[in-house]
């Protein structure tokens, strides 16, 4: 009797965990380390996009962006395929396939599973220098593409889905949450110098699309005779012009509820609008030192059309035959099964106000440079960065070798300890006559898979771009410029 009931308590268990591991990775797919340009091309000359960075910064030469201008996507995670994946038979198993030896996998994981991605795709940019009352001012314009995502999955939970161990009868599944938010974003900038000081502003216009938000307060799990039962109080978010609501009657009558089935979402929409400013300085010590400093995406969302979905306490019952594995016919079956059961625990309500706020992720940068006495052209840097998003804090200290060896060539390799861990990057970029190219890393894969998949940490930003380079400002007249 008590190995019929193990062998039923173990069937339970993987038929559950299948379930909750498509939950994961839909976190992990939708899945924050905010969206700003790369740390090493925080001393780079004549870096295009170096007023991202620190609106104080500016280039020689005006420029115009379009198309591939900018492209720039960054994920930062403490596990990585290896984690997740294993080979098995020529194929890679995900790490719940019986093949997978227990102890192995539960070894590579840490307290708490992070994993961070962010995206930005520049539509178009300027960048121009102009006079006002005889002072020189550098101006920029750009319309961005922009999306913050983000997933914390914690160790209990990856264990309850491998099966944790045969004695196991309650489990503590808390605290896993996810995070995304895309957003359109119109920014207009300017820099000038007073003396040695140089400082900058961007005023930024943001309309937001469609954001989620999930947070799993406190689940526990417990096996009573042959069903789980789980005791929960959660609350999931979602706003944007892109939801379309359905409403049917409560389950426990009187009242109103939102039909989750019948929530209609659309990629694209007005979700909400929004503004933000960046702010930074830089100073000339003398001619071999600078310091500088600023502050990104000081800003807020308001966002439409929310949809409120919370458990406030109340036990959620899955017997043995709830789910059943072998009937699962491909990942659209799970995730329909998941939707279902979700929409027995989860209570959608609308909101008594239609409108949410949320601010975004704030980044700090402040750097030196020190240039060679020996050779000017080439200078050590120290920048430290912070970012502070809705779920996580992402830190680092780098530290870059820079040299300009050629007026048109500019080059970076460096190091960083950050909260992933130790990172290399580098940049190469090229400012020539009419054009500007650049490629560049705050980290990559030592170690990937055929397919290009990291192996261990899922740790890289890479940006790249090509700008049409101007020798003259084409928003006035020639006549105008040169006087």
């Amino acid at each position: 009797m008590k190995n019929n009931f193990l062998k039923m308590k173990k069937t339970a268990l993987h038929r559950l965990s299948f379930a909750a591991a498509t939950l994961i990775w839909l976190c992990f797919s939708s899945s924050e380390v905010s969206c700003q340009d790369l740390n090493s091309a925080y001393f780079i000359d004549n870096y295009t996009y170096s007023y991202r960075l620190n609106p104080a910064f500016t280039t020689k030469k005006n420029f115009v962006g379009g198309l591939l201008s900018n492209v720039n996507a960054g994920t930062y995670s403490n596990i990585g395929i290896s984690t997740l994946f294993y080979p098995y038979e020529g194929q890679l198993a995900t790490f719940m396939h019986k093949s997978v030896d227990k102890e192995e996998f539960l070894g590579k994981l840490k307290d708490k599973n992070r994993i961070n991605v962010n995206a930005s795709y520049n539509i178009a940019s300027t960048g121009f220098w102009t006079k006002f009352k005889g002072k020189k001012i550098f101006q920029t314009f750009e319309l961005n593409l922009r999306s913050n995502s983000a997933a914390k999955i914690p160790y209990n939970l990856f264990k309850f889905l491998k099966g944790g161990s045969e004695d196991d009868f309650f489990y503590d599944l808390s605290h896993v949450s996810a995070y995304t938010q895309t957003y359109l974003e119109a920014a207009a900038g300017t820099s000038t110098r007073f003396g040695n000081l140089e400082v900058g502003a961007r005023a930024k216009f943001l309309v937001g699309t469609n954001k989620m938000y999930m947070n799993i307060k406190q689940m526990y799990a417990s096996l009573d005779g042959f069903d789980w039962s789980f005791h929960s109080k959660a609350v999931m978010t979602g706003a944007g012009g892109g939801i379309k609501r359905r409403m049917k009657e409560g389950s426990m009558g009187g009242y109103e509820a939102v039909d989750f089935n019948g929530i209609k979402y659309r990629p694209l929409g007005l979700g909400g609008l929004g503004g933000a400013i960046d702010i930074g300085a830089r100073y000339q010590v003398n001619e071999y030192i600078n310091v500088s400093a600023s502050i990104n995406d000081l800003g807020v969302i308001f966002w439409r059309n929310r949809v409120v979905g919370y458990n406030d306490g109340s036990t959620w019952i899955v017997s043995v035959d709830d789910i059943a594995l072998d009937d699962v016919g491909g990942l659209g079956d799970v995730i329909e099964g998941i939707i279902d059961k979700v929409e027995s625990v989860y209570e959608f309500l609308p909101d008594k106000k239609n409108f949410t706020t949320q601010s975004l992720p704030i980044n700090f940068n402040a750097g030196a440079e020190f240039k060679m006495p020996f050779y000017k052209k080439m200078s050590i840097g120290l920048l430290g960065s912070f970012r502070s998003s809705h779920l996580t804090r992402y830190n680092e200290f780098r530290i870059s070798l820079n040299a300009t060896p050629l007026k048109w060539l500019s080059l970076s390799l460096n190091t960083a300890y950050t909260t992933f861990g130790w990172q290399l990057g580098g940049m190469v970029n090229v400012y020539a006559k009419k054009f500007s190219a650049f490629l560049g890393t705050d980290s990559h894969y030592y170690h990937m898979t055929p397919q290009l998949l990291p192996v261990n940490e899922f740790n890289t930003h890479v940006v790249f771009g090509v700008n049409y380079l101007l020798t003259r400002n084409p928003w006035i007249k020639k006549s105008r410029q040169n006087r």
